[in-house]
């Protein structure tokens, strides 16, 4: 076997829990190819990765609907002639929907690998398919899952790594962000992100400020709030509540996302791309999590640490919510007594003192 398609279009903590599948398969495929067929907007986060040979961009950004624009449609169409050119001998589905089974089954592969219907969003995905694990962990790790979908090809890792990728721009961009180590200084780095991608995993705007106070005053840390698209004012509603100053991540991409977190001594945030993405890099990550199962979810490394509101209802994966119950029960003093253990890891590790 010499050419592999790997097929998980989006989001930013999906794509990174893939990586360990493309590494598995260079582990014991040393001279395969890999291609991977992903969203545009999320290229930046595979230009760098040594596991991957070839990256096929798909538009995505309207779902759906963007078949029905003239770009969109000429794009997928460029993309199913590239998948018959490229001859697969195995496709993976890593996403479970229609559209990836889709994908997947335009690649010709002879043999397609896709989840067992149970653990698909979309039942239409199956018939896509031809070949399946017989065992997929019921409540492991998302990373574990996706490693099950090698054991049909005789590859079972024992162990899951989580590998570590750069992108092209990271080290360029290490000195133009505040937290670069560049800028000199030894306080502490402690960035905290209020946004997630569904308001039902986001915790209070005014708890992150008064952790963030907390934390600024007993380490005197610089603390930075993060945003992404469509975020910016609520990490500007943390900075309103806080009575110390706090400052406001600058505008990223992904490679400049990567370096700024790589000039971070811990992470702070509930269940998101940015969190998975400190978590890759080795930065310490504080998990908070409520409507997710941390143990699927959740940051990988055991040196990350996770505060879960284990509601009655949970893990229920709603986007939406009335109450919001499980977030709102998770208040600041078990945050704050977990981000103390970390920041004197911390100093037992490096040698600071934290203030």
């Amino acid at each position: 076997m010499e050419e592999f398609l790997i097929v998980r279009t989006s989001a930013l903590g999906d794509i990174l829990h893939g990586m360990p599948v493309a590494a598995a398969l260079k582990e014991h495929f040393p001279r395969c190819r890999i291609t991977w067929v992903v969203d545009e907007r999320y290229r930046e986060l595979l230009a760098g990765s040594p596991w991957v040979d070839r990256i096929l961009l798909i538009q995505l950004k309207e779902g759906a609907r963007a078949v029905l624009r003239k770009g969109a449609r000429k794009n997928w169409r460029g993309v199913a002639r590239m998948l018959g050119r490229l001859r697969f001998d195995v496709a993976i589905d890593l996403q479970g929907l229609a559209r990836s089974g889709l994908i997947t089954y335009l690649s010709g592969a002879p043999i397609r690998i896709g989840f067992p219907r149970e653990f698909v969003r979309e039942a239409l995905n199956g018939m896509f398919m031809n070949l399946r694990p017989r065992r997929i962990p019921s409540r492991g790790h998302v990373i574990d899952r996706n490693l099950a979908l090698l054991h049909p090809l005789g590859i079972d890792t024992g162990h899951a790594r989580f590998p570590l990728w750069e992108p092209s721009a990271t080290e360029e961009g290490m000195g133009q962000h505040p937290a670069g180590r560049q800028g000199g200084g030894d306080s502490l780095r402690i960035v905290v992100n209020p946004a997630a991608g569904w308001v039902t995993k986001q915790w209070s705007p005014h708890r992150f400020a008064e952790l963030a106070d907390r934390i600024s005053a007993e380490w005197d840390a610089t603390v930075y709030v993060l945003w992404g698209p469509g975020e910016r004012g609520l990490a500007e509603q943390v900075l309103a509540r806080m009575q110390r100053p706090g400052r406001l991540a600058p505008e990223m991409g992904i490679s400049a996302l990567a370096a700024f977190l790589r000039g971070c001594d811990l992470f702070i945030g509930g269940d998101s791309g940015p969190l998975h993405m400190a978590s890759a890099l080795g930065v310490p990550v504080l998990g908070l999590y409520g409507p997710s199962d941390p143990v699927r979810n959740g940051p990988f490394r055991d040196a990350d640490r996770v505060v879960y509101a284990a509601a009655s209802c949970g893990p229920c994966y709603r986007r939406t919510c009335a109450g919001a119950w499980c977030m709102d029960a998770i208040s600041v003093e078990p945050v704050w007594k977990v981000v103390t253990e970390m920041v004197q890891a911390l100093a037992d590790g490096s040698g600071k003192t934290g203030g």
